[in-house]
């Protein structure tokens, strides 16, 4: 990418070398994330980008947009690139200590929402286990303002991103972070309406065939459970049980549809009742909801 002052780089010009620049370092989606790289180096919209397409960058963001373009090629997600990615229409900071939150959790955060309306009480209790990025626990936090969040992780430097993505947030007064590992410490608190987790559950071959992209980027602390993949689902089943309120529910990622009978068995066998099983966009088995 020549970068010399001989050369002007129109906006129309940049876009489309440097999709095809991405193409050829195997980026699936090199139009989107060139898009996005250029709108958070100009600090504009997508709209904006294309009204102005003729418009020419200065030096400084022509220097700018080639730092992140060679993150990006050397096969670091855009996310972490560009510091932050956006979740629920809020936007979360995101580093290598915790993981991108995905499209298909907003569905689970969604039906947490949903069910958290039926509750009557002035103050309701949230307990988000391995909260990582907090984008759960906060954007439950922002949906429903009667709801008080303890998020538990195990990773103090998950618990940092998540801290500031609260204050980012504005919602710091109402959660609470804790360091703890959740197989073997339970929280003090006995009393919760809800329990809400993302919990690692990607093993056996579909560990082994994770993509370069997530593999080595991703924390494997929140992505792999070891060999016994719903280890975490006992745990809430044995948290549901004694640390749920009467009637309390509790609502969880799965790995897809191959995961949901081994999850709705762990709950069951604990005595939980499955009260809805939901797919994500793709048709997949993703989130179950179980009630004591």
């Amino acid at each position: 990418m020549e970068t010399s002052t001989a050369k002007i780089w129109r906006v129309v010009d940049l876009l489309k070398w440097s999709k095809e620049y991405l193409a050829a370092k195997g980026v699936e989606s090199p139009q989107i994330e060139a898009e996005w790289m250029l709108r958070h180096v100009l600090n504009c919209s997508r709209m904006d980008i294309y009204l102005n397409h003729e418009r020419p960058l200065r030096a400084d963001e022509l220097a700018a947009f080639k730092t992140l373009l060679i993150n990006r090629a050397k096969g670091i997600p855009v996310q972490y690139v560009l510091g932050y990615t956006e979740f629920m229409g809020h936007t979360f900071t995101v580093s290598p200590a915790v993981l991108i939150p995905r499209p298909e959790t907003e569905l689970l955060v969604e039906k947490v929402l949903d069910l958290l309306k039926q509750i009557q009480s002035p103050e309701i209790s949230v307990l988000d286990v391995g909260t990582g990025s907090g984008c759960i626990a906060i954007s439950i936090a922002i949906g429903c303002e009667r709801c008080r969040v303890s998020a538990l992780d195990v990773s103090p430097a998950a618990l940092r991103v998540s801290k500031e993505n609260a204050e980012n947030n504005g919602v710091t007064d109402r959660i609470n972070f804790l360091e703890m590992d959740i197989l073997n410490h339970y929280p003090e608190n006995k009393s919760f309406d809800m329990i809400v987790s993302n919990p690692p559950y990607v093993a056996g071959d579909y560990w082994n065939n994770l993509s370069d992209l997530v593999r080595k980027n991703e924390p494997q602390l929140a992505l792999y459970p070891g060999e016994d993949e719903l280890i975490f689902y006992r745990r809430l089943a044995n948290l549901a049980k004694t640390h749920l309120v009467e009637n309390g529910c509790l609502i969880t990622e799965i790995g897809g549809t191959y995961q949901q009978a081994g999850v709705c068995r762990v709950f069951t066998d604990k005595g939980l009742r499955i009260v809805e099983t939901i797919k994500d966009y793709s048709g997949q088995g993703r989130i179950v909801i179980a009630g004591n």
